[in-house]
């Protein structure tokens, strides 16, 4: 895999026991840590051909789609991908945008990476040490959300991504302070995204109406569950976290796009400047 790529899969990372330093906004007090060695395994449960072709369009579009957004070789179902937390960072002052807003707050996680294979995990990662930015302060992602979107949209995975790989918690109450766009609803740990046909989304356009939606843990910040689901009904596309043994994990959704790279490079030069 050429390094170029390592960056897309960066923000694919699982934590566990989300513990540490803590930050207060509008009078809640978030939390984002994670424990060196903790690992999971995330897997792809359900791919329907014809409900995908419908949103998407026939063979090869609906697969470039799903895999532009979630990467290579998550067409398939069973295929897995796992994470193992390597260092963690629960508080990084990153001048981001400071003529906006001045210094930002984040939670940095780092994680070595196999990508996803429906074979056996090689012994050694794919990428090492992936880097995962959180924001502390649920205002500050909105501000960027309205700032990359030329002040024409609030939060949605397409603005707001990776961001919304991984929250804070309480995670409920992070995704209520959070300005999202219209056709997002939040219901407790649940985001709603609600497409219209002509929808441009991360990686494709949106041929058919159709409902897509993310599930948080409340508890630990984790992602539990990505699910598509046709106009009339069928599950197009969804995938889960399989939890090793008994460790609490905290894994991210594995939305990927071609945002990623700009994002995490001016996040990346800021913090080398700061250095």
């Amino acid at each position: 895999m050429k390094k170029s790529e390592y960056g897309l899969f960066g923000a694919l990372l699982i934590i566990s026991l989300m513990l540490g330093t803590t930050t207060s906004v509008r009078g809640t007090t978030y939390t984002c840590a994670g424990v060196v060695g903790a690992q999971a395994t995330w897997r792809v449960k359900t791919v329907h051909e014809g409900a995908l072709t419908d949103i998407f369009g026939a063979s090869p579009f609906w697969e470039a789609a799903i895999e532009g957004s979630f990467g290579s070789n998550s067409t398939e179902v069973g295929a897995h991908m796992k994470t193992v937390v390597t260092m963690v960072n629960a508080s990084e002052i990153i001048n981001t945008i400071p003529w906006i807003y001045g210094p930002a707050e984040f939670c940095i996680i780092y994680a070595d990476l196999w990508v996803w294979t429906t074979k056996p995990f090689a012994a050694e990662p794919d990428a090492n040490d992936t880097m995962q930015p959180i924001w502390l302060h649920p205002e500050n992602l909105t501000l960027w959300c309205q700032f990359i979107s030329g002040g024409l949209r609030n939060v949605s995975q397409v603005y707001g991504y990776p961001f919304l790989n991984a929250l804070p918690v309480p995670a409920a109450t992070y995704l209520s302070e959070l300005v999202w766009d219209n056709d997002y609803t939040i219901s407790g740990t649940t985001v709603t995204h609600h497409v219209l046909a002509g929808y441009i989304g991360l990686a494709a356009i949106y041929g058919d109406n159709c409902t897509e939606s993310w599930r948080y843990s409340n508890s630990y910040g984790t992602f539990l569950g990505y699910r598509l689901v046709h106009k009339n009904g069928t599950i197009a596309y969804e995938t889960e976290l399989v939890v090793p043994g008994e460790i609490p994990s905290f894994e991210l959704t594995i939305v990927l796009g071609v945002s990623m790279g700009t994002i995490i490079g001016l996040i990346y030069v800021a913090m080398k400047k700061k250095r």
